[in-house]
């Protein structure tokens, strides 16, 4: 790939605006979406700039080197709400898409940027600040919705509550030049809960790094895994990656895990890695199912303990209800 602009001969400049990034804010599939599209760009000769949200104490970016990474303060309702609850994340994300939008708008006014590419709910700070001041049309915009749970979540009071959200989602990514969906059988999605028009829909696959995660396997955790989930007299062993949310889709699989409980070997294991809200009712339903004595919740794992369990289980499920790109299942499918 050349890196070059094309009319001004300098480096593609990127303004990369997004709310976290791996290994800053956590482990999820946008955080790590954002950090590969940042390293590898950068590494293409692209020269980033990224915005984030301030990171915890701490926290280190690792091997993520952009040209320079732009930090801005996310949370304004702690300790009354938390920060990511539905009311906290509808108070909080406009409030910081809205000033980084303003920001990224300056630098592209003064000239330092050729693209902006927005992640989420980011895309309406910065098209509003389009909106308002033309001289930004002559600057590529694109912007990534990912997963769109808002739009689609059974929780009817969720689905009402996140009202405003949606409205700000859909605003964001209308006013874009190109607005990416991450799978081909996502790309309807766009027009119809965002209201995108279909031509400026473009098809771009989430991707990860093979090489990078099988060096992540390690014989030694491999070894200590077995003996630490009970995986030697386990056959065969399933294997379910995600934050425990309702979207995921857990509580599907447990129901039919329990139908199919007496179908399967006597010795049938299902290891469900993550954290979240619905770990407790998850449990609940799992004691419930009569299958709590194959059922090990494991908790979150490093990249090297998750790569490294890859190649101990017989299955990966992944039944999420919806969602844009499942990385979590490309990394599964490079296992042996």
């Amino acid at each position: 790939m050349d890196a070059t602009h094309p009319q001004s001969g300098h480096p593609i400049r990127v303004a990369m605006v997004a709310r976290a990034v791996f290994p800053l804010h956590g482990y999820g599939g946008i955080e790590r979406h954002v950090y590969h599209l940042t390293k590898y760009l950068t590494q293409l000769g692209v020269v980033v700039t990224l915005y984030v949200q301030s990171p915890p104490p701490n926290a280190t970016p690792g091997d993520l080197r952009p040209h320079a990474i732009e930090t801005l303060r996310y949370d304004y309702t702690s300790p009354i709400l938390p920060p990511n609850g539905v009311i906290g994340r509808q108070i909080n994300f406009p409030i910081y898409s809205w000033r980084v939008g303003r920001r990224v708008a300056r630098h592209v006014l003064h000239g330092d940027f050729d693209v902006v590419h927005t992640q989420g709910l980011c895309a309406f700070g910065y098209a509003a600040a389009r909106h308002r001041d033309p001289r930004l049309q002559t600057t590529p915009f694109v912007a990534n919705p990912h997963g769109m749970e808002e739009f689609r979540t059974p929780d009817r009071v969720k689905w009402l509550a996140y009202a405003p959200f949606r409205f700000l989602y859909a605003y964001g990514h209308r006013q874009a030049d190109r607005a990416i969906a991450t799978d081909s059988c996502t790309k309807d999605d766009l027009p119809r809960y965002l209201g995108v028009d279909p031509t400026r829909v473009v098809v771009i696959p989430s991707a990860i790094d093979v090489a990078e995660c099988l060096s992540q396997v390690r014989s030694e955790l491999r070894t200590a895994l077995r003996f630490r989930l009970g995986l030697t007299s386990g056959n065969p062993i399933l294997l379910s990656v995600g934050r425990l949310e309702p979207n995921k889709g857990f509580d599907v699989l447990i129901a039919a895990l329990a139908r199919l409980r007496d179908e399967l070997p006597p010795n049938w294991r299902w290891l469900l890695v993550g954290s979240g809200s619905a770990r407790t009712a998850l449990e609940q339903q799992i004691r419930e199912a009569g299958i709590a004595e194959h059922t090990v919740l494991v908790g979150r794992l490093s990249d090297e303990e998750l790569h490294s369990l890859y190649e101990e289980i017989d299955l990966f499920v992944h039944p999420t209800r919806y969602e844009g790109s499942s990385l979590v299942t490309l990394e599964a499918m490079i296992h042996r």
